[in-house]
Order: C-alpha cells, then structure tokens, then sequence
C-alpha cells in the first residue's frame, strides 16, 4: 500500500469513529495520523518499526496498525466499524464536504442509508426540517451529489445526456464541418448508461489535442477516436468515420449489441458495410426501420410492438404528480399552476405529500380542506385551465391509504405510493401493493418499485399480481419520469399496454423546473414502445375520472 492509501484509511477510521460517536481523543489521533502520513516522502513500505514510530503524531496503537496495513492491506478496527455501518451509510462519508455529523442526522434521525435516498431527500426538500439543515445548506449538498453520482462509471439517463451535449458543442467547434450524434446506450435511452458514445464524420481529420485542460482531458482510443474525460464528473467515448459509412457505423454502434448480432443472423449474406444512411440498412434487409429506442431486446421475449413514429409521439395535455409548498415543494400552488399552463398544459394535477408523510410536511385532514378552497378559487381565476385535487397517499404497511374513506372522497384523483418499509419479501410486498390497487380510490400507482437508479433496488413485486389487480380495478400506472426513478421500467410497458392498463407519464415535481422531467419519462415512454391511447394524460382525464 502506498502512503496516501494507508493515510486515507485512517481518515476513513477516524470518520466511521465520529459517525458512531466514540472517543473525541481517539479520533484526533487517527485524524492527526492521516495528515502527517500522507506528507510522508520515504515510503512507510521500506521503514522499520523503529521509523515508523518516530513519525510525528504515531504512537505504538498506531504503528501496529500501519504494520498490519503493510502486511495484508487490512486493518481489523475499520473494518470492525465498517461491518456495523450500512454500506450506503459509509458510501455518504466519500461525499466531499459532507462529514460524520451530517450523516450520522440523516442515518439516525430521517432513516437514510443511502447516497441516492440522500439526494432525493434533498430534491423533495426534508432536510430543511432538521437541525444543521438550511435551504442553502441543503441546495449545497445537492450539487456534492450530483457531482458524486457523477463521478461513478455509470450515468443516469439525464446526466448522460449533459456529458453528450457539453462534447458535442465543443467538439462542433474544433471540428465544424463534422456530423455529431450520440450512439450505444444513450441513443436507445437507457435509464442507466454504461458508456457515452458519439459518433463523428468528416471528409477532414480531426486531430484533437491531447493535453489536458482544467476541464477536461483527451487521449487516443485504442482503434481510432478519442477517450475524452470531462473534469471530474463523465467520459466520453468519440468514434469517428467517414460520411460514406455514416449508416453502417451509426447502426452498429447504437446496438444493443443482441440486436445487431440478431439482426446480421437474420440478413447472413446482406452486405451492410459502406451505407452513408441508417435507413439503408432496413432497407437493404427488406424490414421496417427500429427506431433506436427499441432496439433493445427483452430476454422473456414480448417485445414492443414497432410502430411508426407517429404513434409513439405522444404529447402529454397535462401533468400529474406535482407537489408544492403545501409539503415538500419548493414552490407555491399559484406557481405551479401558472408555470404549467405557460408551458401550454390544459391541466394540472396537485399531489402533495399525505399526513403519514411527516418528513415531508404531508397534509393532514384540515389542510386537505384547506388546500381544497384555495384550488376551487384558482379553478374559477384560471379556467379553462383545470387544477385536478389530488394527493401521493403514502401506501401503510397493511396497504390502507392514508386517510378515511370521506376524505378520499373528496380527491380528484389519489396516486397510492409505498415511501416506508422499503424492505420487504415480495410476497408481503405484492400483497400490500395489491390492498392498495383494489382500494376503490386508488387511481394511480405510483413509483410502483420505489427503485432510485444508481442508488437503491426497487423492492419485489409478482408483476402478474399487480397487473392482475391494476386490469380488474382500472387503476393506472405510473411512469415517474424523475431521471432518478424512472419506475415502472420500460421493459413492463408492451404487457400494460397489452392488458389495457393506462400508463401515467408523471414529473413527480418538487418545483416548477422539476415539471420538466417528463422528457425523460416520454423518451423511456417510446423505448417501451406506448402509444398515445394507452397514456393516461395524453388526453384529456376527466371522464376517464369520472369512472
């Protein structure tokens, strides 16, 4: 191990210790250790005892632990204190700037335990609630998130497309005669992308230079393009061609590699090489064109239908899901009206957080009331525009919603979504979602896995179970088009729409920016292959209520 290695667990040590709140003294030794070791220039590799203990701020304890780090890369006490931390717990300890204090409130006061939970806490506002935890210092540890998640090899949907933008717009001015586009995962919208991949084209080279800059670096990829690293945060892989074979190279990169191998076996003898348009591919293979989406294939078979690109344009007339400072959003229910009907929306759907939501502000009976009558007033300021009375109803443990049948009642609609007991076998889990679904108030159902990508697992569900319920209740579902859910996943889609089970294309908006996410739900929408029929809002939800 080298200095800075041995130094750092240390530092880990001296963290895990003041997250579990031991001794003060204990932790400024390690804390103190780690500092001077790694200034160290003589490697502690080639250092006897003797040496090392004469190394300022190194006493016996210490030593024999820097021994043991030398000998097997282990030391015994941090990983004492790792194995009774949850991982997620100690992955929030490698956020910079984010200390053991601040962890140890969200572990043990709001019962987070990992880095994306953390961040969608922050998107919905609960810190602020807390001691320590000030809209700014709240806003502040989003962007340490956002630059963590970035940091990891794989990127969400959104992130991923940001990483792709920032390249191409530099990369249009080293290279202006050049035709960019983005291929593999990105180009068929995955939620998760393992690589960034463009492809480029130009009768003229390209020469990039290869030194690195404060915001970015370049190197030569193995096989010709680049690898270019953006900061800190994502890589970018840069494949070039020349025009001429645009086609057979934009083809082959956006994949999925099963796609394509099942695509050549099918065509044996076609010759796809040298097409300057991807349509020529189909073409010279006498199928219909695969819009890029779809071209991943589901190893259950099932695939979505393909269609023309008409019928997976959707467009939404209006949104659903959306919370306000009534809970846990940022801004004011006039505010979230008025930015939704300025984007053209015929209506919009308020769901703030329920009562059992007391980490989000969620509404008791009283202000249900009371929201109710400041909704019936803008209804009668802002009409034809429409403001739907509805509510995200935390799903409890025995799959009761969360208010008495009269107040149920009085909703517009109800999205039933699970927020507590996240972990759960999929038999409990199934029946409790399936109590809600057969509640007759039950409208939608939200966020149906509770997964947050990169960061936390959807908890189990038999899907035949829950669409049995969903079909024989006419109870809609979910897709949460917040890039860090996108739940239901595209890959449930082709059987909802094939039972006849509408699907919601929901922001889930803390704030009126947030209403923008349902770009991400519409382009996960298409790879799932829906239509405009079988999308709750692509038309207009008032008989459909009414039911």
């Amino acid at each position: 191990m080298t200095n800075k290695q041995i130094a750092y667990a240390f530092d880990d040590l001296a963290n895990l210790m003041e997250l579990h709140e031991e001794d003060d003294f204990r932790i400024r030794s390690y804390r103190n250790a780690y500092l001077n070791l790694r200034k160290l220039d003589a490697p502690l590799e080639g250092m006897s005892d003797a040496d090392i203990k004469n190394i300022k701020g190194v006493g016996p304890a210490i030593a024999s632990k820097i021994r043991e780090l030398l000998g097997n890369g282990r030391m015994t006490t941090l990983e004492q204190y790792r194995e009774k931390t949850p991982p997620g717990v100690v992955e929030m300890l490698e956020v910079n700037g984010f200390g053991p204090k601040k962890v140890r409130v969200v572990w043990k006061d709001m019962g987070i335990e990992t880095v994306g939970e953390l961040w969608y806490a922050c998107n919905e506002n609960r810190l602020i609630e807390f001691k320590g935890f000030g809209l700014k210092t709240q806003e502040d540890l989003q962007k340490k998130l956002e630059y963590f998640f970035k940091s990891r090899d794989k990127l969400r949907l959104d992130a991923a497309f940001d990483a792709a933008e920032q390249t191409i717009q530099w990369l249009r001015e080293c290279w202006p005669s050049a035709r960019i586009e983005t291929v593999g995962d990105l180009r068929r919208t995955a939620p998760v992308v393992s690589q960034v991949e463009l492809l480029a084209a130009s009768n003229e080279a390209l020469t990039l230079n290869l030194e690195d800059s404060d915001d970015r670096s370049v190197q030569s990829a193995e096989g010709g393009g680049y690898k270019i690293r953006i900061g800190d945060n994502a890589t970018v892989w840069v494949h070039t061609c020349q025009p001429d074979e645009w086609g057979s190279k934009q083809f082959k990169l956006t994949g999925s590699r099963e796609f394509v191998e099942q695509f050549v076996r099918d065509n044996a003898g076609v010759d796809f090489r040298n097409l300057p348009d991807e349509t020529a591919v189909f073409e010279r293979s006498s199928t219909a064109f695969v819009w890029p989406e779809q071209r991943d294939l589901l190893p259950e078979g099932g695939q979505p239908p393909i269609l023309p690109k008409a019928a997976l344009d959707i467009t939404l007339r209006g949104v659903l899901h959306i919370h306000t400072t009534w809970s846990d959003g940022l801004h004011s229910l006039r505010d979230m009206c008025e930015y939704a009907r300025s984007l053209g929306y015929a209506y919009i759907g308020i769901t703030d957080h329920s009562q059992s939501a007391f980490y989000a502000n969620g509404l008791k009976a009283d202000r249900v009331v009371a929201q109710w009558a400041e909704i019936d007033a803008l209804n009668q300021e802002m009409a034809p525009f429409r403001i739907l009375k509805g509510i995200e109803s935390d799903i409890l443990n025995d799959g009761s919603l969360d208010y008495p049948d009269d107040i149920l009642a009085g909703f517009d609609f109800v999205i039933a979504s699970v927020h507590s007991n996240l972990k759960m076998a999929i038999e409990k889990a199934t029946e409790r979602v399936v109590r809600a679904i057969e509640n007759p108030y039950t409208t939608i159902l939200g966020h149906p896995t509770g997964r947050l990508l990169l960061s936390r697992e959807g908890y189990p569900l038999d899907w035949t179970a829950v669409m049995d319920a969903c079909q024989k209740h006419g109870v809609a579902i979910e897709l949460n088009a917040n890039p860090h859910r996108l739940d239901i996943d595209w890959t449930l889609i082709p059987e909802a729409m094939r039972r006849g089970i509408k699907i919601s294309i929901n922001p889930d908006a803390h704030s009126r920016e947030g209403i923008h996410d349902v770009k991400y739900g519409l382009m996960v929408a298409r790879k799932g292959g829906l239509t405009a029929a079988h999308c709750l809002n692509a038309g207009d939800v008032s008989n459909w209520l009414k039911r």
